[in-house]
């Protein structure tokens, strides 16, 4: 293994957040506010299970959610980066119209995959932070806990694995769960 190889990188969602998930009928422009508001919401602290493991570095997105996790997490210094955060998806311009949260969800989603003119300038910046952050936390050597989203995290264990790692896969990573994904020697 290569000295500026981690061995050991340790995923964390943030606590679960005060503003409750969306329900109902919901314009684009109401899925938007909700986003805003979800994002300034605090945090509600849970018990974070951590197991014997130590950590010689910790990365946290600016979030305060995420820093409040992080806190609890990591009794070290935090470095605080914006690049952890979850993609910025562009509001949909569909006026007044109307639409179940569930329908919201896949139109969106269907929307990422496929590269819409509307979703693909941030899904495309998204792509790229994941492949600088997967650069920076691979780069620090020893074992380093990184506390961001789950979008974020689902994105970066495909790059650790791609890269060599091998950890548990994340669809969507429940709320202060440790993932760790461990340095395979290559052979």
């Amino acid at each position: 293994m290569s000295q500026t190889t981690t061995e050991r990188i340790g995923l964390i969602r943030h606590f679960p957040v005060q503003h409750p998930l969306p329900r109902g009928w919901k314009t684009a422009v109401d899925l938007h506010r909700w986003r805003a508001l979800y994002d300034a919401s605090p945090a509600i602290p849970e018990r974070l299970e951590l197991g014997s493991q130590s950590w010689t570095a910790c990365l946290c997105s600016d979030l305060a959610r995420a820093v409040t996790t992080a806190q609890a997490a990591f009794s070290g210094s935090l470095e605080v980066t914006p690049l952890l955060r979850e993609p910025e998806l562009a509001e949909f311009q569909t006026g007044n119209l109307r639409l179940p949260v569930w329908v919201w969800r896949w139109v969106l989603r269907l929307a990422w995959l496929t590269g819409h003119r509307s979703q693909r300038a941030g899904r495309d910046e998204f792509k790229g932070r994941v492949q600088r952050v997967a650069d920076l936390v691979v780069s620090r050597g020893g074992s380093v806990l990184v506390v961001s989203h789950a979008g974020m995290m689902a994105y970066l264990s495909v790059e650790l694995k791609r890269r060599g790692y091998e950890g548990p896969k994340l669809r969507i990573p429940r709320p202060a769960r440790l993932y760790v994904f461990e340095w395979r020697q290559p052979r």
